[in-house]
C-alpha cells in the first residue's frame, strides 16, 4: 500500500518530484536546523507604508467596524463563519476546534499537520493567525480614540510573541500564513503609526524580518509544490516587506524577487477572460485581492493591472453583482483584506477590482468595506443590481462557465475545467429561480479533515453529473491532488426565446467507456436538461448522477429517489461555510437506457428512446461520430444543429 501510494505521490508531482524529495530529506535529516535557526533581532525598524489607510465617510462602514471590532472583544476573532477565543480569550496555539493546544516550542518542521495522528485541521488555528481581525481593532482605535481597542491590540500581539516565536510553533510553517499576517500588521502600522508602544513595535520588526527571510528560504518547497495562490502570496508577501524596510540590508533583493515570483506565477495563473487556474470561486476573490494590495503599493507591473482589471471582470460576468452564484471549487473564507462584512459575498472584492482598474459604477455607497477602507476615504461607489432578465435573454461566458438568463430564470453551465482547488463537477446546472435556488453547488466540507468528508464533497459524487460504475470524472488522490485530467468541449446556440448549451466530454474514454452530452435549454418559462451518454461494450454499465437540491428545489422534475444525510456512501449534505455540513436532500438518479431527462419551473413530457429524446414538443437526436457530436433539435416552429468537433 505504502509503495501505491509513493507512486502516485511521484505522478501527481511530476518533474517537481526531485525537488520535493530533497525539500523533505531536508526536514528529516536535520537540514531544516540550520536553514530556519531563529537569528537575533538585527534592528530594523519599518516604515508605514499607507495600506489599508483610508478612513472611511461612511457611517454604515464606521459602524459596521466598531460593531466588529466589539465582538471580537466580546466573542473573539472570527473564523470560517464563527467567533472563536484563540488569541483574545485563549493562546494563539489553541486550535479553535478541538480547544487542543498546537506545540509552542517545537520546531514547526516537526510538528505533524498532515498524517491521521495530527493535533486538528491547522487551518482553524492559521485562519485565527492571519490577524485580520487585528486590523478590525487598529480601524476601531483611529474612528474610537478613547475606546479599549488599542489596548486589547497591544496586549494580543504581546501575547502572539510570547507564545510564536520565529520559526516555533505552528504558526511559522506556512509561507503563505507568514505574507498574510504581514500584509495586515502592514495595515496595523498604516493606521497607528505613532500609537503603537515601542516594544511592541521593535518586536513587530523583528518578526516582519524574520517572515522575509523565511519566505526565501522556503522557496524551493514553495516553487517546487505550490504553483499558485501560494505563490502568488508569498511573491506579495516579499514585495510587502521590502516597501516596509527599505533601509534595510536585503530588502531591494525581496523586492525582485517578490515580483519576479508574482509575475512568474501569473502568466500562468491568468487566462485571457480573467479566470484563472485555481477552479474555484473562494480562490479567485483570494487572488483578486493579492492583485488589489499589489495594486495599492504603486509602482504596479502592467500584468498585474491587467489581469486585476480581468479577474474583477470576470466576476463580473459570473454574476456576483446581481446576487449569488455558484459556491464551486473549494471554498474555506480565505482573504487577504480585512472587512467587517459576512463572508460569502464575492460582490466587495470584486467591485473594488473594478474601481481601482478605473470603472466608473453607479449606485449608492458605502456597502462594501473592501471599497471604503482600501481605495479613498471618500463616499465610494457600489454598483447597483443589474437586471438581466431582457425579453431575449442573456449568456455571458467566463472562465469554465455558461451563463445564461432568461425570465426570473438563471443557470451557470459548468462547461469547463482548472487544474488546481477544482471539483471534478465538468457538466453541473446550477439553476436560480428569482433569488432562490433550484439546484445548488453543496460547497466543499472539508480539506484536512475526514477524507470521506474531503471527497464525499468534491468529487463528482457531490455534482449533478453522470458517473459510470462509481468512476470519477478526476479520481481523487490525497486530500487535493486528482490523477487524471481531460478537455470538455462545448457550443452555445441563440435561438428565438431560448439559449441552447451543448457540453461533451470524455472523461471516461479512457476507462474503456463512452462520451457524456448535455444540452442545457434555457427559456423564460424554464429549464430543459437532456443528458446522452455514448453506451460501449455490452452495455451493463450503470450509470448514476446525485443532483444536490435548494431550497426551491419544489419546481425541479426529476426522476430520482431522496437521499438525506447518508454516511456511506457519503451523501446528502449541504456545506455553508469551511468546516461544517449539514444534512440537504440529493436526488440520486439511475440511467435507464442512453438518456435521461430533467427540468425545472418547465414540464418534461418526455419520451427517452435509443440516441432520441422527445420532450417539452421538440426531439433531441444525438449523433455519436468519430470526429465529434451532433445533436440535432427540432420542433413544430424551427429547428437547430448542435455539432462539436473533436469532442
Amino acid at each position: 500500500m505504502r509503495l501505491s501510494t509513493a507512486v502516485s505521490d511521484l505522478r501527481a508531482l511530476g518533474s517537481s518530484a526531485p525537488l520535493r524529495a530533497a525539500y523533505e530529506l531536508s526536514k528529516r535529516s536535520g537540514g531544516h536546523t540550520l536553514l530556519f535557526r531563529e537569528v537575533p533581532d538585527r534592528g530594523a525598524r519599518s516604515r508605514a507604508i499607507g495600506l489599508g489607510s483610508a478612513v472611511p465617510r461612511s457611517d454604515a462602514a464606521r459602524d459596521r467596524c466598531l460593531a466588529d471590532a466589539a465582538e471580537i472583544l466580546a466573542s473573539g476573532v472570527r473564523v470560517f463563519g464563527t467567533r472563536v477565543p484563540t488569541g483574545v480569550h485563549a493562546p494563539w496555539n489553541v486550535d479553535p476546534l478541538s480547544g487542543n493546544v498546537w506545540p509552542e516550542s517545537t520546531p514547526w518542521w516537526q510538528i505533524d499537520i498532515r498524517s491521521g495522528a495530527r493535533l486538528s485541521d491547522v487551518k482553524w488555528v492559521w485562519e485565527a493567525g492571519r490577524h485580520r481581525d487585528l486590523v478590525v481593532l487598529a480601524r476601531a482605535s483611529v474612528l474610537d480614540p478613547d475606546g479599549p481597542w488599542l489596548d486589547e491590540l497591544h496586549a494580543m500581539l504581546r501575547a502572539w510573541f510570547a507564545q510564536c516565536r520565529p520559526e516555533r510553533g505552528v504558526h511559522w510553517y506556512s509561507s503563505l500564513e507568514l505574507a498574510l499576517r504581514a500584509i495586515s500588521w502592514a495595515q496595523v502600522i498604516s493606521l497607528l503609526d505613532g500609537e503603537i508602544d515601542a516594544d511592541v513595535r521593535a518586536r513587530m520588526d523583528h518578526q516582519l524580518v524574520a517572515s522575509a527571510r523565511h519566505i526565501l528560504v522556503e522557496l524551493p518547497y514553495t516553487v517546487s509544490s505550490m504553483k499558485n495562490n501560494h505563490l502568488l502570496g508569498d511573491g506579495l508577501g516579499l514585495v510587502v516587506l521590502a516597501r516596509m524596510f527599505p533601509d534595510f540590508r536585503g530588502s531591494r533583493r525581496w523586492a525582485r524577487i517578490g515580483d519576479a515570483l508574482l509575475l512568474k506565477q501569473l502568466s500562468r495563473h491568468m487566462r485571457d477572460d480573467g479566470s484563472m487556474i485555481e477552479d474555484s470561486l473562494s480562490y479567485h476573490r483570494f487572488v483578486m485581492e493579492m492583485l488589489l494590495v499589489r495594486s495599492l503599493l504603486g509602482s504596479v507591473p502592467a500584468e498585474v493591472s491587467r489581469a486585476l482589471h480581468g479577474a474583477g471582470r470576470s466576476m463580473r460576468d459570473l454574476g456576483v453583482l446581481d446576487g449569488a452564484v455558484p459556491q464551486f471549487g473549494d471554498w474555506d473564507e480565505g482573504r487577504v483584506l480585512a472587512d467587517s462584512s459576512p463572508a460569502g459575498s464575492v460582490a466587495g472584492s470584486t467591485t473594488a477590482a473594478l474601481v481601482a482598474s478605473g470603472e466608473a459604477l453607479g449606485g449608492d455607497h458605502g456597502r462594501y468595506d473592501e471599497v471604503c477602507w482600501y481605495l479613498a476615504p471618500a463616499e465610494t461607489p457600489t454598483p447597483a443590481p443589474v437586471d438581466r432578465a431582457t425579453p431575449g435573454g442573456a449568456h455571458r461566458r467566463t472562465g469554465g462557465f455558461d451563463v445564461v438568463q432568461h425570465g426570473d430564470w438563471r443557470v451557470w453551465v459548468k462547461t469547463g475545467t482548472g487544474p488546481s482547488h477544482q471539483h471534478a463537477d465538468v457538466g453541473s446546472v446550477w439553476i436560480r429561480s428569482r433569488d432562490r435556488w433550484v439546484t445548488e453547488d453543496p460547497g466543499t466540507g472539508t480539506y484536512n479533515g475526514p477524507l470521506n468528508v474531503r471527497n464525499g464533497f468534491r468529487t463528482s459524487a457531490a455534482h449533478p453529473v453522470w458517473r459510470p460504475d462509481g468512476e470519477d470524472q478526476l479520481g481523487p488522490h490525497r486530500a487535493f491532488r486528482w490523477m487524471r485530467g481531460f478537455e470538455p468541449s462545448r457550443v452555445v446556440d441563440e435561438g428565438p426565446g431560448r439559449t441552447t448549451v451543448l457540453s461533451v466530454h470524455a472523461a471516461f474514454v479512457g476507462l474503456g467507456l463512452g462520451r457524456v452530452a448535455r444540452v442545457v435549454e434555457v427559456s423564460a418559462e424554464g429549464v430543459l436538461v437532456v443528458d446522452f451518454v455514448e453506451q460501449t461494450g455490452d452495455g451493463t454499465t450503470r450509470w448514476v448522477m446525485n443532483v444536490p437540491r435548494g431550497a426551491h428545489a419544489e419546481g425541479l422534475d426529476l426522476d430520482g429517489v431522496e437521499v438525506t444525510g447518508a454516511k456511506e456512501p457519503f451523501r446528502g449534505w449541504f456545506s455553508p461555510t469551511y468546516g461544517a455540513w449539514e444534512p440537504r436532500p440529493w436526488s440520486a438518479c439511475v440511467l435507464d437506457g442512453s438518456a435521461f431527462t430533467w427540468s425545472a419551473g418547465r414540464s418534461r413530457g418526455a419520451v427517452e428512446s435509443e440516441g432520441s429524446v422527445s420532450a417539452d414538443g421538440r426531439v433531441f437526436q444525438i449523433s455519436w461520430r468519430e470526429d465529434g457530436v451532433v445533436v440535432d433539435v427540432t420542433g413544430s416552429e424551427d429547428a437547430q444543429r448542435l455539432e462539436i468537433r473533436g469532442a
